[in-house]
Order: structure tokens, then C-alpha cells, then sequence
């Protein structure tokens, strides 16, 4: 197998090992869809889609057994809760029921759709099932909503939840949430809440399942250098906090809605990603790096201006690392230049752990309490809201195309 420079997911090659290696086994020689046709003619005519479910029971019964075997070496037969988001016709829950001692916790989008198959799992299993009626997914907009008029949507919306808040760095995941992503959303909601340290990352650590497009998958695994045209200011803020894995493709056809293919998959910029994105989902185990919350690394206090230092200076990935920070410190060049950066360093080719090296050297420069840096990162949270200066959080929304940073035009773009 031929995968020049680790660029996996631009060659076919990857595919069709993946296929050999790490694809889900079955011996049904046609996937099995159970009977609930009629209850899918509503998702077909959704062009942009706020949920995913899987509709083949091999499909299902292999990402139950793959998982299962994922959280057992963490956790052996110790009692857990799982969170299942969107479960459709609960496949998935169906097999991790049977299989484990787990309780779940299940968010189902569409409730009257598959009211019949929650109740049927509930009536086998009701004391290790609890169901509830909304989209987790959307979670970001509820948080924006409660800045908007101080409300306490997201609480509620969690309080189904048994596991309490957690410290970042304890041993164990705090949470452990199963989920199907039809677009980029969440995972950006993901970012912004640890950053922000409000809504779902204040219960701690997470450790996620999540089954992803490849050109999802490819937007925050990509790499510097090798992935430049993918390697944008989300995949850096992401890589900082989490740690992403492929554990196995299946086919996209076991999925549902469809996949809206060619032209209207407009954030997909070449062909062999628009195939994969036809053909495959991946599932991706994504787990919160236990080490990135220290005294002698990041701090609660240092969230929002790393935030703003990597957005600011990977706005576009040719900026020259030294005359940027000189534009902050003059004169600051010399302690870059002896940590071996040259004044030809661009920040697009830095990978995430050696821009928050960078950032920690800025940082605790003599020099930079005085600097404009901190006013500068306060009036642009200001220009933004003004009107809700006392939450710096809403610093998400804006609008920028060309660094896909965390904001809120990231949330509500149709665009996968």
C-alpha cells in the first residue's frame, strides 16, 4: 500500500485498504433494512439535514460490537452511562443492551417518528434506558439562545444526564456519547464550549463515537504541510483539545438521510473526497487530551486569548510567524529565532502542539502584558456584542470564510 506522505483520505489506495483492514465484517450478502420505509419519506426531503441514524442491522450490530470492545478496555464490566444521539430506530441501542451491563441515555431528534421502536426498547429495558425528546446535536443553539435572554435551556436540556460535572484532567472520560454528524456543527460547538468553558465541556473530559463523512473526518485530522488545503484554524483549536482516531469505515448507503452528492456538497474540494463522501462513513473515536488543561501549559485564564491567537494568526496560512508577533512585540524575534524558527516560518506550517509552544513563549514574554495583544482580543469580543459585553463566549459569532473558525456562521451553514 502506497500512502505517500500519511495523505490518506486524497488516494484511493486508502479506501480500499481500509476496506481489507478496518471495514466491518458481515456475512449477509445484501444489507438488511428493517421495515421502516414508511417512516423515512419525511427525510428525504430534507436538503440539509439535522440528524443521521443508522438503517442496516449488520451496520449497527458492528459499530455496537466495535464500541463495545473500545469501552471494556477502559472500563471492563464496570456499570456505565452512554449517551446516544439521534438513534432513529435504535439499532445501535438494540445490540449495546444486549451485549453490555451499560445504561444509556438516548436524545432522539424525531420522537414521533420512532416513537413505536423507543417504546419497544424502553419495555425491554426500562430501567437501563432513559429517553428524552430533542436534538443534542443542536445543543450550540440552545446556548446561544440562553445568552441571548440569560436563560437556562442547555441545564435542562442536560439534566438527563447522571454523570455530575467533572474535573478536565481526571483519569476516566466523564462522558462517552455515541452520534451519527451529518455536517460540521457539532464538533465546532465542541470547541467553542471548551474554550468557553460553558455548556457540555463543564461536565468534564469527553471520550465520542462519532460516525463522520470522510471530508469531516479529513477537516480535523488533517496535517500541515501534507493537508494544506484542509489544515485551517478549527483543526488546530480542535487537535489542541481533542485527540481524533479512525476505527472503521462502513458503507454510506447503511445510513440515512442519503447523502446529497456532487454539486450540492460545496465545501468538498476534490473529487476523491466527493466519492468517499458517497461511499463512506467513518467511525471516529474523538477523546478530550487529559494533559492539556495544566499549570504549566494552558489554564482556564489562558482559553480565550490562545483562542484568539490562533485565529488571529492563521487567518491565512502564508503569515510569517516573527513579523506577526514583532507586530504585537518589537523586537521579539530573537526569542523565536533561538527556539529555531526563521523569518521565513509560516504559521500554516506549524502543527497544533508547537503553535501553543509559540503561544506559551509570546506569553511569558516580559513584554506582553503591555502589549496591544489583550486589548486587541477585548475589542474585537466587544465589536462583536456589544450589547452582551459582560459574555466574552459570544466572540463565536461571526462570519469568516477563509479560516472556518468557531463561530456562529459555522453553526448554521448548510454546507457539510
Amino acid at each position: 500500500m502506497n500512502l505517500k506522505n500519511n495523505a490518506w483520505i486524497l488516494s484511493k489506495s486508502f479506501f480500499k485498504w481500509t476496506w481489507r483492514k478496518r471495514h466491518y465484517s458481515s456475512t449477509a450478502a445484501a444489507l438488511k433494512v428493517p421495515s421502516i420505509n414508511n417512516h423515512l419519506s419525511s427525510f428525504k426531503k430534507l436538503k440539509y439535514p439535522e440528524s443521521m441514524f443508522v438503517y442496516c442491522n449488520d451496520v449497527a450490530k458492528d459499530i455496537s460490537d466495535t464500541i463495545s470492545v473500545q469501552l471494556a478496555k477502559k472500563y471492563g464490566n464496570k456499570q456505565i452511562e452512554i449517551i446516544e444521539v439521534n438513534p432513529g430506530p435504535c439499532l445501535i441501542t438494540q445490540h449495546l443492551l444486549e451485549k453490555t451491563n451499560y445504561n444509556i441515555c438516548v436524545y432522539e431528534n424525531n420522537y414521533n417518528v420512532f416513537k413505536e421502536y423507543l417504546m419497544a426498547v424502553y419495555s425491554d429495558y426500562g430501567d437501563r434506558i432513559k429517553i428524552n425528546h430533542g436534538n443534542f446535536l443542536l445543543i450550540w443553539k440552545f446556548g446561544f439562545q440562553d445568552r441571548m435572554d440569560r436563560g437556562d435551556r442547555v441545564s435542562k436540556f442536560l439534566s438527563s444526564i447522571s454523570t455530575p460535572q467533572q474535573p478536565w484532567n481526571q483519569e476516566n472520560p466523564s462522558l462517552k456519547i455515541i452520534a451519527s454528524l451529518p455536517n460540521k456543527k457539532f464538533i465546532n460547538y465542541l470547541i467553542y464550549s471548551f474554550i468557553f468553558q460553558t455548556g457540555l465541556m463543564a461536565y468534564g473530559r469527553p471520550e465520542f463515537y462519532f460516525l463522520l463523512s470522510p471530508s469531516v473526518f479529513k477537516s480535523y485530522s488533517c496535517k500541515p504541510i501534507i493537508d494544506k488545503k484542509y489544515y485551517k484554524t478549527q483543526t488546530i483549536l480542535f487537535q489542541t483539545i481533542f485527540d481524533i482516531e479512525l476505527v472503521k469505515t462502513y458503507p454510506r448507503k447503511a445510513f440515512y438521510p442519503p447523502h446529497i452528492s456532487k454539486s450540492a456538497s460545496k465545501n468538498v474540494r476534490f473529487k476523491e473526497l466527493k466519492e468517499a463522501d458517497d461511499n463512506y462513513m467513518i467511525l471516529a473515536k474523538v477523546v478530550g487530551r487529559r494533559e492539556i488543561l495544566n499549570s504549566e501549559g494552558l489554564t482556564e485564564d489562558l482559553l480565550k486569548p490562545y483562542w484568539y491567537f490562533v485565529k488571529h494568526h492563521t487567518l491565512s496560512r502564508k503569515n510569517f510567524v516573527i513579523p506577526m508577533l514583532e507586530q504585537w512585540i518589537p523586537d521579539c524575534g530573537p526569542h523565536f529565532i533561538a527556539q529555531g524558527y526563521t523569518i521565513f516560518t509560516q504559521f500554516g506550517d506549524l502543527t497544533p502542539p508547537q503553535i501553543l509552544r509559540l503561544f506559551l513563549t509570546f506569553i511569558s514574554l516580559p513584554e506582553y502584558n503591555d502589549s496591544p495583544f489583550l486589548n486587541s482580543m477585548e475589542s474585537r469580543i466587544a465589536k462583536l456584542l456589544p450589547s452582551l459585553q459582560n459574555t466574552p463566549e459570544d466572540s463565536i459569532i461571526e462570519k469568516s470564510e477563509n479560516n472556518s473558525s468557531i463561530d456562529f456562521g459555522e453553526f448554521t451553514n448548510k454546507d457539510n
